[in-house]
């Protein structure tokens, strides 16, 4: 597609702003405040935020209910808020600093040209500018045809030479797909196991056992934040391990919001505050007569970029360590 565009009519472009707001939970009792309202539809812009998932629910893999009335785990409920809209209007500089929206990708105005940043007719202009006309930039009536720009609000801009005429599939990548390549950039690794007693160590049934990630970073546990650009469309993404289901090989589950806490000497026999297991059966009679311990560490991602902003679904990563689990023995004289 040519580039030169001529100007024969211009007329006021009108931003479309999306605009949202948190709401953070209120008593019943309280009264909803709007704090932003969508300018064009007089609406009230509010997004709900579900609460977080709460940390060491323990199931029994084989039944799924938890012991001591406690809940069994869930599964991650899916992430993905949708691709957004890969049509984008860009505010010209004189009428707003750097603004953009999504717009439908089709119009009665024609078809949404990122490049162009206009809807572009679907037809060619009737009549057609003679062939002296400067639009033809060099082409000869019948080669391609002159093709109208028309603004967010339906106002033609101009006119252009096209070789054919344009097409709404060739809008572009949509914010979400950019955002796939922000997340590839990342480089996201599963946790390095952090367990007391230590992987490849002996631990005693009754005992507890302490869970956490060693030396947790950007790329092990987040939050870490890139950005990537395709076509017209720039998004910037931020992940974070939003929980790790620690799958402790006696068939149970340990869910745990946090990193978890180092053991340390000090804390002796106590259990851990946040993140730990205890055995109530010895590992002699599992495969290698040792459990197999994996922590699966559950990333969300949410991204924000041409006026949009969602979320995305990344593959969860694992890893493991073999732990051997005994009997305590007691000398009686």
């Amino acid at each position: 597609m040519r580039r030169r565009l001529s100007m024969t009519l211009v007329s006021t472009a009108v931003g479309l702003a999306l605009l949202s707001v948190f709401v953070g939970p209120a008593e019943a009792s309280d009264p909803v405040k709007c704090e932003q309202t969508n300018r064009f539809t007089n609406s009230c812009l509010v997004q709900a935020i579900e609460p977080s998932t709460p940390s060491r629910p323990v199931t029994d893999i084989s039944t799924g209910e938890g012991p001591r009335g406690e809940e069994p785990v869930e599964k991650k409920p899916s992430g993905a808020t949708g691709p957004g809209s890969p049509c984008i209007w860009k505010a010209e500089a004189w009428y707003s600093a750097g603004d953009s929206s999504p717009v439908p990708c089709t119009s009665e105005h024609g078809v949404w040209s990122n490049d162009w940043n206009c809807y572009v007719s679907r037809g060619p202009v009737d009549p057609q500018p003679p062939a002296t006309a400067s639009e033809w930039d060099g082409h000869s009536p019948g080669d391609g045809a002159i093709y109208g720009c028309y603004n967010v609000a339906g106002g033609l801009r101009g006119t252009m030479w096209l070789a054919e005429p344009p097409n709404a599939t060739d809008a572009g990548p949509t914010p979400g797909e950019v955002a796939q390549i922000a997340v590839e950039r990342m480089n996201l690794r599963a946790v390095e196991i952090g367990m007391s007693p230590a992987p490849n160590g002996p631990g005693v049934v009754a005992l507890p056992t302490w869970l956490w990630v060693q030396d947790p970073g950007e790329q092990t546990f987040g939050p870490v934040t890139r950005t990537a650009s395709a076509g017209s469309v720039t998004v910037t993404a931020t992940a974070r391990v939003e929980r790790i289901v620690w799958d402790m090989g006696d068939g149970t589950q340990v869910v745990c919001a946090g990193p978890g806490t180092p053991y340390e000497p000090r804390f002796d026999r106590s259990e851990s505050p946040d993140c730990g297991h205890t055995y109530t059966r010895e590992s002699g009679y599992q495969p290698g007569q040792e459990y197999t311990v994996t922590a699966t560490s559950e990333w969300v991602v949410e991204w924000e970029g041409a006026g949009q902003s969602g979320s995305l679904d990344v593959e969860d990563l694992s890893s493991s360590v073999q732990v051997s689990v005994g009997e305590a023995q007691v000398l009686v004289n």
